[in-house]
């Protein structure tokens, strides 16, 4: 994509003709042919009814909710899986042609990297005077698994139709304020205690990294609600081909964002490993405009990661990382014109990785921490006091103390009690047992605090440190989405002092 492309290439109208509000939503689809896109939505629609039902048949047979079930629920299972299992034969012709025309789609048509959506509305005069807010910065990361209902069970989550328009609703119920939380001293970064470090609440953000949204209509459904807060949409974002993924799986990832998309591109890791060969992840990098006085302007770069799960004994993460890191240099210096001020440079993402365990010691040095900066890291090896996992344990997901944010944020505060739901950071090896892992107690059958108890942090926002003036001055963990996911989402915010003088001046 070339700089600025993403409102001069080809465009659908959509209304939305509610009442309230009239909204028109440009879409750059990822085509540069109509005919493609044609295909591409014939394609879809014949694939999606076999595919769904295929997703449900399979979900029957995964138990993960409960170490045991009722006699009731296996009936169930038993019922609902002979009626998937009919349809699934019925729709499996057409769905047949479903797939065949999406090879020879993949096979034929040069395809953008990501689809583009811009939001037009009656209320630009909202939109305008959140751009002119050029302060302070706040970018939110979640991976929300939004994914078809065999792999949400899997998770030990379900309905991602539903939970699409719930965490929505979420995000845009905010604080209306960025964060301010976060001291630097000599050690590092400080906030003053973990429960200061926690919100049960998200705050207004300019910028939201998605990870684990795996179908275009979760997508969609997330627009829907957050066309309200946000402008600038990418979605359906990776590389399809035979190759790459089998034709299957994307990349998951998704960008929201305030302030216009000057520029866009995507890589796919080059190494992936086992299941991860049938998706393209890869990393997303974004340029916003944050300002433009005629003479210069104030840009700033983003970029939206996710590396592989469950890598087993071979370093696949590092080499990703690696990878992600080449091709955000890549980027930054294509696109970087001689008027540009860079007032930020921050990635986002679910790394896989913690700071911690000993598993991921080869990740915790390397050499993108030289250029980038994670606040919540003491030392390689060693977290903040304050900092807390991301990674929740599965099994506890629907608690009922996890059904209110206030209480799960009092919870995740208290180091002992913060490990029935947070898993440790004493990861040996990166497995599947990771899914059903809970807490150990010790010898007394106690859960006691431990200092990588409840600390696997894979979730993070790094930003550039080189970047001059851009410092940053919050970051919060939020509990607000509760059990719709299996990752707490994270958030920070930065400012740019050249940019407050600038303003001044």
């Amino acid at each position: 994509m070339e700089e600025c492309d993403c409102s001069e290439k080809h465009l659908d109208d959509a209304k939305d003709d509610t009442p309230e509000l009239q909204y028109r939503l440009d879409i750059a689809t990822r085509y540069y042919s109509k005919n493609a896109d044609l295909l591409d939505t014939i394609s879809y629609n014949l694939m999606v009814p076999w595919v769904t039902l295929l997703s449900l048949l399979l979900s029957c047979c995964v138990v993960r909710e409960s170490a045991a079930r009722s006699v009731e629920d296996k009936i169930m299972n038993i019922i609902m899986g002979s009626i998937y299992l009919l349809l699934v034969i019925v729709v499996s012709p057409v769905g047949v042609i479903g797939i065949v025309l999406w090879l020879i789609i993949c096979r034929n048509f040069k395809q953008e990297k990501y689809t583009y959506v811009e939001v037009n509305s009656d209320c630009e005069s909202a939109f305008i005077s959140k751009r002119n807010e050029n302060k302070y910065f706040t970018f939110g990361s979640a991976n929300v698994l939004l994914a078809p209902e065999f792999v949400c069970r899997l998770n030990n989550v379900t309905d991602s139709k539903s939970r699409a328009a719930a965490i929505a609703e979420i995000f845009t119920n905010h604080t209306g304020k960025h964060l301010h939380n976060l001291d630097q001293e000599d050690a590092g970064y400080e906030v003053c205690s973990k429960l200061e470090s926690l919100h049960s609440e998200v705050p207004y953000t300019d910028f939201l990294c998605l990870q684990e949204v795996w179908e275009r209509s979760y997508a969609l459904i997330l627009i829907d609600r957050l066309k309200d807060e946000f402008k600038y949409f990418l979605y359906d974002v990776g590389e399809y081909s035979w190759d790459i993924n089998h034709c299957m799986l994307g990349s998951g990832l998704m960008f929201a964002s305030k302030k216009p998309i000057l520029a866009a591109d995507f890589k796919t890791f080059s190494y992936r490993t086992k299941h991860a060969k049938y998706t393209s992840q890869g990393v997303l990098c974004v340029k916003v405009l944050l300002s433009d006085s005629g003479l210069y302007r104030h840009v700033g770069f983003i970029s939206n990661m996710h590396t592989q799960a469950f890598q087993g004994d071979e370093p696949v993460i590092p080499r990703q990382v690696t990878d992600a890191y080449v091709f955000i240099h890549m980027f930054k210096y294509k696109f970087t014109e001689k008027t540009d001020i860079v007032d930020f440079d921050v990635i986002c993402g679910d790394f896989n990785a913690d700071n911690m365990s000993p598993a991921d010691e080869d990740f915790q040095y390397h050499v993108i921490f030289k250029e980038y900066c994670d606040v919540c890291v003491e030392k390689p090896g060693k977290d903040h006091d304050w900092a807390i996992g991301t990674e929740m344990r599965q099994m506890t997901m629907h608690s009922e103390e996890l059904s209110d944010p206030e209480i799960f944020k009092e919870i995740l505060a208290d180091d002992s009690e913060r490990r029935r739901f947070l898993l440790d950071a004493d990861v040996i090896v990166h497995g599947h047992h990771l899914r059903m892992a809970v807490a150990n107690p010790d010898k007394d059958g106690l859960i006691r605090p431990v200092p990588w108890g409840g600390m696997r942090r894979i979730d993070r926002i790094l930003f550039n440190k080189t970047i001059s003036g851009s410092v940053p001055v919050g970051y919060c963990f939020s509990t607000a989405l509760t059990n719709l996911t299996d990752h707490l989402p994270i958030y920070m915010t930065l400012t740019n002092k050249h940019c407050m003088e600038t303003k001044t001046l």
